[in-house]
């Protein structure tokens, strides 16, 4: 009896693997995807603040590029900055002596402003360049 029982668990396991391996390969599809970047190259001769929608402060010295956030699309097309749901403006700000003084501002947000670039295959860049004439 139990020769018979431990059998008939076996083949109920070997119904129920290939179920349990497709619904995992399908909990990965969810996350995976083709990744669009999005950065600020500051051009310009003062540091600048960018503060994200989590109020969290990214410092951008001159002449460094930051990347401020990227998005997955499980489509082979880039996300652009307008379609975004990370970005919804760009505001950038110089600290001047503890207070944060808004120097530029994206709002709403335009395509044409953003160098678009594919680095490597699948994945997408855009980037907003900033020079001291852009800054108010």
């Amino acid at each position: 009896m139990k020769v018979k029982l431990f059998k008939s668990k076996n083949i109920y396991l070997l119904f129920l693997l290939p179920l349990l391996l497709a619904m995992q390969c399908g909990e990965d599809d969810e996350y995976s995807g083709f990744e669009t970047s999005y950065y600020i190259e500051n051009n310009a001769s003062i540091t600048l603040l960018y503060i994200t929608d989590f109020d969290q402060i990214i410092k951008i010295e001159p002449q460094t590029i930051q990347l401020i956030g990227s998005s997955l699309n499980s489509e082979t097309n880039p996300i652009p900055p307008t379609q975004s749901l990370l970005l919804s403006d760009i505001k950038l700000y110089k600290d001047e002596r503890g207070s944060f003084i808004l120097v530029y501002e994206q709002d709403p947000l335009n395509d044409d402003d953003w160098q678009f670039s594919e680095p490597t295959e699948n994945r997408f860049d855009y980037k907003l360049v900033i020079t001291d004439e852009l800054l108010n």
